[in-house]
């Protein structure tokens, strides 16, 4: 492996566990927030652990550390240390984002060392982002919503949070997906001082290792005869095996901000009634109706953090009714000429461009369905059901019309268009699109 550069005090790789057998590779990277160091923390337990069991039985298991600047600012009493210094480093994976400071001095040798261990690989990639959370949340995991990522989430026993990646850009689940292909799952493990959460994410990193065939022995000896699943099965609580989607994502737009301490994750939460903080000496109420999810509770907030999100349960019929839609890969090319306003996009041929006035009526959540993240797009305001079934029954007729023009004679709907200012994006998620070829 490439050697990172870094303080000789704070390497950059926790551990690097090879077997002699090639098999997949599982890359653990905890501490991308310095205050945050649970998952440092769960790589190290679970590495001594190897070392007095023989180790892998088959691929690679390799810890990282993230943010080493924030991590290093005192790393004798982790508490003590900033989220980030200038920048969320969680938010920094994109191409446009060419600043200089030291979280981005971060980002890239961070990069370097995904490559270097991608360059290795003798199977599938597979990335855990290990994190802890503000307020005393549930442990949970968070993907992009592709059918693998949906697949080995599943093992883990915890609530899975759909979505995120399109309120949230920049993320390093996002860039392990699409510069090394991996199956990457963002999992927060509880809250930041909770003595249970280094326990959840090394029960984690143990069930990931089983799944993926790394290892063939038990772990139950490690957790006191319980089983790792066990474990996680037990922090989640009722919330185990849930599925969320993310409705909305509130900003820090102001200071002072004072989260209120009643606001916990889960909680109920209605659209312009429920508080959810004080900001700037004026109360912060919530946006949509839902539940709240990952309220900030940080001891150093800024302008541009995260305030809250909106999350709602998705039920099983409709989560198998996405998964079949998305194994339907002729149907993605027949969405431009079924669906009106509905176009393809130029040079983009997985991505679609929608107008806004129906977008209004399908709403995210169709997109959802049929296997897309929302790329660029407006939140839209709540609609009531007696207007939504008005222009969704317009939207039927005019549908009708598009579908037997089509068929009788083919147009330019299926053509591709360049994308205007008030257009949606959306594009097909990258890991389905692998899985299953071109359209």
């Amino acid at each position: 492996m490439t050697p990172i550069a870094a303080p000789a005090t704070l390497p950059r790789v926790i551990c690097d566990h090879h077997a002699p057998r090639p098999g997949p590779t599982l890359i653990a990277v905890g501490g991308l927030h310095g205050n945050e160091p649970a998952g440092i923390l769960a790589s190290e337990a679970l590495s001594r652990r190897l070392h007095n069991s023989g180790g892998l039985a088959c691929g690679r298991f390799v810890a990282l550390r993230g943010n080493l600047s924030a991590l290093a600012v005192d790393p004798e009493e982790p508490s003590n240390n900033p989220r980030y210094l200038a920048h969320d480093l969680n938010r920094l994976f994109r191409e446009d984002d060419t600043d200089r400071t030291p979280d981005h001095a971060q980002r890239d040798a961070l990069r370097d060392a995904l490559a270097a261990i991608e360059g290795e690989r003798t199977g599938p990639v597979y990335l855990l982002d290990l994190h802890t959370t503000s307020s005393d949340s549930p442990p949970f995991i968070a993907v992009e919503d592709s059918l693998p990522a949906r697949r080995f989430a599943e093992r883990f026993a915890l609530p899975l949070i759909l979505g995120i990646e399109e309120d949230l850009h920049g993320l390093l689940m996002d860039e392990a997906t699409a510069r090394l292909g991996a199956v990457a799952l963002t999992v927060e493990g509880g809250r930041h001082d909770s003595p249970n959460a280094v326990r959840t994410l090394e029960a984690v990193l143990c069930i990931a290792l089983e799944s993926l065939g790394l290892t063939e022995r038990s772990w139950a000896d490690c957790f006191d005869g319980r089983e790792p699943l066990e474990i996680t099965r037990a922090a989640a609580s009722r919330h185990a095996h849930r599925v969320y989607d993310i409705r909305h994502r509130e900003p820090v737009s102001a200071l002072p901000y004072e989260p209120d301490p009643s606001a916990e994750p889960f909680d109920r939460v209605r659209a312009r009634r429920t508080r959810i903080a004080v900001q700037e000496g004026s109360d912060l109420l919530s946006a949509e109706s839902g539940l709240l999810f990952m309220p900030n509770k940080q001891r150093d907030i800024r302008v541009g953090d995260d305030a809250y999100f909106v999350v709602r349960r998705v039920g099983w019929i409709w989560l198998r009714l996405s998964a079949w839609v998305r194994l339907r890969p002729g149907l993605h090319a027949l969405l431009p000429r079924i669906l009106p306003g509905v176009r393809r996009r130029r040079d983009h041929p997985h991505d679609l461009l929608v107008d806004p006035e129906i977008a209004a009526v399908l709403r995210r959540e169709i997109f959802h369905l049929l296997g897309y993240r929302l790329v660029r797009f407006e939140t839209t305001p709540g609609v009531s059901p007696v207007r939504r079934l008005a222009r969704a029954v317009a939207l039927s007729i005019h549908a009708t019309v598009v579908i037997a023009r089509n068929l009788i004679s083919r147009g330019s709907t299926d053509d591709a268009h360049e994308a205007g200012d008030a257009e949606w994006i959306v594009s097909r998620h990258t890991l389905d699109r692998a899985a299953h070829g071109p359209d």
